[in-house]
């Protein structure tokens, strides 16, 4: 199930009062690293009797955490040496530790060659330097153990205690970042409590490795969460089935601009993942050509203009005439729209209401010209865009009247996702290797990834018809239940991100855009109607 993440400051105000009544919350999280330590050396070598376990023990509690994780270990028969970093770590773990028969190696202020030559033997590291309220950027003499150690090659498996000690963003543009060879790059972390906002930024991905989260019974407000990262199995739980009393329109009726005389497939794909999707109805209210080609794939889709609870346009750059109908169709509407390339153009400031002095940043009005009405139209309702690192790039280069280029935004795809959805106040959905979904008060829904190849061309306008589909059907459960509360951004991030886990599931039995856009209904159709299989459970 999804995941919420959590500034760190958050999960220490959480722990205070537990620790204040007394919880032993190191020896829940040290038990679990143990229990985690030894199923990770068990799968390496099939038992824990005689494997080498070093430990690398700063001044702190996660220090703690690893020492008596390292204790733990040490009974189970491993061989257990601690690398003491500083003058001062966690004094009882240290004590625990070495009751339990383990070797340390006091390295003060210099680098040791004899535990550089320990942590090349081990067969499990654990990084216990620094945790969540420790500073970023590593001592000289630790990051030269660490550049060393890594030099000479090594086997082990290495585990981060809460959060990888040396963890800054991956960041050319930050000066005070040790290089990566003298960094720690954790093959897993197992963090505590909750999730830290600092573990899902993909700058960090190959630092932190793959990152478990340890319940010790905190309680956590979601309200204060910054961001949901999503799993496949999200899409059982949350997809939206029909009701038995459900009909066409309170499942949701799409309209689709897509596809033009030049691009006609995109129509055409944008159509086929809406239809999968197991929406109500779908409007195509393109240009006939395009539409003549839909219908020849889809006779189920309406070609007639008429109600819809969701607009999805830009796929393909269909003729402007199509798009200022559909537009004006919606003027007086709460209808939320999905802006996919060509229509990204006729996305302005946030705030933006033609008057002087809200300003573009390039000094030009943004809502005068023949695409006003347009942009008068895409105010104050729900609006999804779904740009790549280049379209991105254009897109915030016009709006703030600088070279914001596309390697920038491939740099730090969270930070340029969130101040897009920020300056336009949409949802802002960037697509890349890591799909990022910003709401525009910073709150961030992270899908796990897909297979590489839905990197394809057509790929994208397969995503907004999934995308454009499940806000319309959101959008109709809303109106049913008189609810507008249901249609909050973070809600409608939720709901985006749902579609990108389809797209995803699809993705695995394809390798084009025409093969993603009809697996669509094959991920959908197992969704709602689960098969049983011989041992009883069921394929989800």
């Amino acid at each position: 199930m999804s995941e919420r993440a959590y500034p760190g400051d958050v999960i220490r105000a959480a722990e205070r009062p537990l620790l204040e009544a007394g919880a032993q919350l190191m020896e829940r999280a040290a038990q679990a690293l143990a229990l985690f330590s030894n199923a990770t050396l068990r799968s390496r070598r099939s038992q824990v009797t005689g494997a080498r376990v070093s430990v690398l023990a700063g001044p702190g509690n996660n220090a703690g955490d690893a020492l008596f994780a390292a204790a733990a270990l040490s009974r189970d028969g491993a061989s257990v040496s601690i690398v003491k970093l500083f003058e001062r770590t966690h004094e009882a773990g240290l004590r625990a530790a070495r009751r339990a028969g383990a070797r340390v190696i006091d390295c003060g202020a210099d680098a040791s060659a004899d535990a550089r030559d320990e942590l090349g033997r081990s067969d499990l590291v654990l990084d216990g330097i620094f945790g969540t309220g420790g500073r970023r950027g590593m001592p000289a003499h630790v990051s030269d153990l660490i550049r060393d150690w890594r030099r000479q090659g090594h086997s082990a498996v290495v585990i981060a205690v809460d959060i990888p000690s040396d963890l800054v963003p991956d960041d050319p543009d930050r000066a005070e970042a040790q290089p990566p060879e003298a960094r720690i790059h954790a093959d897993h972390t197992v963090t505590f409590g909750g999730l830290k906002a600092e573990l899902i930024d993909p700058r960090v991905r190959r630092f932190t490795g793959r990152v478990h989260v340890i319940d010790i019974g905190l309680e956590l407000d979601e309200v204060q969460a910054v961001a949901e990262v999503m799993v496949a199995s999200d899409l059982s739980a949350d997809f939206p089935r029909p009701r038995p009393e459900d009909h066409k329109y309170s499942r949701g009726v799409l309209g689709i601009v897509a596809g033009s005389q030049d691009y006609p497939g995109a129509g055409v794909l944008t159509t086929t993942s809406a239809v999968g999707s197991g929406i109500g109805m779908i409007r195509c209210l393109g240009s006939p050509e395009v539409a003549e080609r839909v219908l020849d794939r889809h006779p189920e889709v309406v070609t007639a203009a008429g109600r819809i609870n969701a607009l999805v346009m830009g796929s393909g750059d269909p003729e402007a005439e199509f798009v200022d109908q559909a537009l004006e169709a919606i003027a007086d509407t709460g209808i939320p729209v999905v802006l996919d390339a060509g229509s990204l153009a006729l996305v302005e400031r946030a705030g933006r209401a033609g008057s002087a002095d809200s300003g573009t940043g390039t000094g030009a009005d943004s809502s005068a010209g023949p695409d006003s009405r347009a942009r008068a139209v895409l105010r104050d309702r729900p609006v999804v865009l779904t740009p790549h690192a280049g379209e991105l790039s254009r897109l915030l280069s016009r709006l703030l009247g600088d070279d914001i280029s596309a390697s920038r935004i491939n740099a730090d795809p969270m930070g340029w996702a969130a101040k897009a959805a920020r300056e336009t106040g949409s949802l802002v959905l960037l697509k890349g290797s890591q799909t990022v979904i910003a709401c525009p008060d910073g709150y961030c829904v992270l899908p796990e990834s897909g297979p590489a190849s839905l990197a394809t061309a057509g790929s994208g306008d397969v995503l907004s018809g999934l995308i454009g589909a499940l806000l319309a059907n959101a959008h109709a459960q809303a109106q049913r239940a008189e609810g507008s509360d249901l249609l909050t951004p973070r809600r409608l991030a939720h709901v985006v991100g749902l579609a990108v886990l389809v797209h995803n599931a699809a993705g695995r039995f394809s390798v084009n855009a025409g093969q993603l856009a009809e697996a669509v209904g094959e991920v959908v159709a197992e969704l709602l109607h689960p098969r049983d299989v011989p041992n009883g459970t069921l394929v989800q």
